[in-house]
């Protein structure tokens, strides 16, 4: 008897999980999106608002993030994990042409300051 209700176990779980694959089983992508979310307000806090290229970035990383909610209210996580690794990708794309944009803010303004240096100390 035992025998049988170990088959008959075994075989229920293997229905089961097969069911549950089945069904779309990904896991909500929860952490995923609570990272790119984070990215995002970096690139925010990082200064991706004052260059084009960077906001445009962070835009796009905020329709995903939004599209990425809805994907997953409707229980399409595999999709929804697609969508938020492009989001990813784009918050730190942002975050990154933010930070050239800084540098090359202050490469200029350093390139200014040394020109007045330059002109202060040539003999006239």
């Amino acid at each position: 008897m035992p025998r049988k209700l170990d088959t008959y176990l075994f075989w229920l779980t293997i229905s089961t999980m097969s069911a549950l694959g089945a069904c779309g089983g990904a896991a909500v992508p929860q952490e995923a999106l609570s990272a790119a979310q984070a990215s995002a307000k970096g690139a925010e806090v990082g200064g991706a608002q004052e260059d084009p290229k960077a906001q445009l970035h962070l835009k796009l990383a905020h329709e995903q993030i939004e599209k990425a909610k809805k994907l997953i209210a409707d229980d399409d996580n595999e999709e929804a994990a697609r969508v938020i690794d492009r989001a990813q990708v784009d918050a730190d794309l942002a975050l990154a042409l933010a930070e050239e944009a800084k540098a090359r803010r202050s490469a200029k303004d350093a390139d200014e300051q040394l020109g007045k240096l330059k002109k202060k100390l040539t003999p006239q």
